[in-house]
């Protein structure tokens, strides 16, 4: 057996097969362009033109339930007819009803869980271990820094010098002790408390579900709970950690955990492995005539039926994702650029037509950006938001949002003919589309990082404590 492959099934849950049948058919219409699976921002795009959404968020009858979870998650919410999947710190997987929020199902998705953990009983005394270790590293660094900014104004001080040789000395000791652990299967990457564990959001294909955990652990679920199949499938090296979700094709799943890998969604076992850049954002699946691929945030094309890399660098987004619309790819940062697929995919490859580039504010973007009606909606981290004319990527306009407190992790959203944009403080603010900005509302909320997701007239929104709904009709 591959390491990381354990095939059992367990868990069971208690949901029934009505349940089921109900969820697979409401589901059906939710379901991404491909109609493969409903997952981040739903079918990648952020888009809900359908929805009526309830903008009244801080009155009287505005929450229709709200569920404490047990612990953060920067997930957004994945809703598959009446039932709701997210996730926690550092690694459960929860199914929750979209009609109360009771929680259906709860499961964790530990290291230890695996087989093979049986071979390193300590696991636990190592992880303690290598967080103290990775502690004093990054402290004996910063007393290297501040030493070598001493020297600088003192370049012939000798117990300066010393003291940095001290510093180095013990530094290489402590990377010699942790380097074993950070190459074992079972040790956890380094992240950023923000970022932690579980920010990849779940994929579901109305049989299974699928998540990548922060650790490389793999795992898909049926929808009663029931664990199917789960693994390790490579070790995140990332910077502050690994926070790009799974995408499915036909019987494909993709991740993007050390490159990007096919799986078999069925099984797990790995169909290919393809040399992409590393990213923090999520592919998106799309076709080219009759050929299904997979477009990375760095810019790589990738056939989905071996794993091919069919072109390189043809844009690039650090944070967020690749947005398609039709034979157009976005990629909306402070560096843009819109770029057009070929009809086909010939024996050599491919060649893509680069429609614009353009330069929005310079600053980090986590929020991936939206589309309508021929603009293009994005915001920085510190909440200036642009509008950018998809037709040729000039600016259309830039607004300081001016949200408060907090950063813009949220993807913008346009649901029901309204953008709303928000931030982890737990602001929103809702805009007209158009070449001007016009403001709507401003609502509050309960602090969140992932992106709303609209149905009808409600909104679902994995807060920092809680996975709460929204709507008319609510019990205030």
């Amino acid at each position: 057996m591959m390491r990381g492959g354990y095939m059992g099934k367990r868990q069971t849950g208690a949901a029934s097969m009505l349940m089921i049948l109900v969820a697979t058919a409401l589901g059906a219409s939710i379901g991404a362009s491909a109609g493969d699976f409903v997952g981040w921002r739903t079918d990648g795009s952020g888009r809900y033109p359908d929805a009526a959404p309830f903008i009244d968020w801080e009155g009287p009858a505005a929450t229709v339930w709200s569920t404490p979870m047990p612990a953060v998650s920067n997930s957004s919410p994945v809703i598959y007819g009446e039932r709701l999947f997210t996730t926690a710190e550092p690694s459960t997987l929860l199914c929750l009803s979209t009609t109360d929020g009771s929680i259906l199902w709860e499961r964790t998705n530990n290291l230890e869980d695996l087989p093979e953990a049986a071979d390193v009983p300590d696991m636990q005394e190592r992880h303690e271990r290598a967080r103290e270790l990775r502690k004093q590293i990054n402290q004996t660094h910063g007393t290297i820094r501040k030493a070598q900014a001493d020297l600088k104004d003192d370049p012939d001080n000798a117990e300066i010098k010393a003291r940095i040789a001290a510093a180095r000395e013990a530094l290489a000791t402590l990377q010699a002790e942790v380097k074993p652990y950070n190459e074992a299967w079972y040790s956890l990457p380094d992240v950023n408390p923000t970022n932690g564990y579980a920010s990849a959001t779940p994929a579901c294909d109305g049989e299974y579900v699928y998540w990548v955990a922060g650790t490389g652990l793999v795992v898909c679920y049926d929808l009663e709970g029931n664990r199917q199949w789960a693994r390790v499938v490579a070790k995140p090296t990332i910077a502050w950690g690994s926070s790009s979700s799974p995408v499915v094709s036909g019987e494909t799943l993709i991740v993007q955990v050390k490159g990007m890998t096919g799986l078999d969604k069925r099984t797990g076992e790995t169909l290919w492995e393809a040399a992409v850049p590393d990213a923090w954002g999520t592919a998106a699946v799309t076709q080219i005539g009759e050929t299904p691929v997979v477009i990375s945030p760095s810019g790589s094309i990738v056939r989905v039926a071996d794993g091919v890399v069919l072109a390189s660098d043809v844009a690039k987004v650090e944070f967020a994702g690749p947005l398609v619309d039709g034979d157009v790819v976005y990629f909306v940062e402070h560096g843009g650029k819109a770029i057009r697929l070929p009809g086909t995919v010939d024996e050599g490859g491919l060649t893509v037509e680069t429609l614009w580039a353009t330069q929005p504010n310079k600053e980090r973007y986590y929020a991936s950006a939206a589309l309508h009606d021929g603009l293009l909606y994005a915001c920085t981290r510190y909440q200036v938001f642009s509008c950018i004319d998809a037709a040729d990527g000039s600016i259309v306009y830039e607004q300081n949002l001016n949200l408060g407190k907090g950063e813009v992790y949220p993807s913008i959203t346009f649901a029901g003919g309204l953008i709303f944009a928000g931030n982890d403080g737990g602001s929103t603010v809702i805009i007209r589309p158009g070449r001007v900005y016009e403001e709507v509302a401003r609502q509050s909320s309960q602090s969140y990082r992932g992106s709303p997701v609209f149905i009808g007239d409600r909104v679902y929104i994995r807060g920092l404590q809680s996975m709460f709904c929204l709507g008319s009709g609510g019990e205030g």
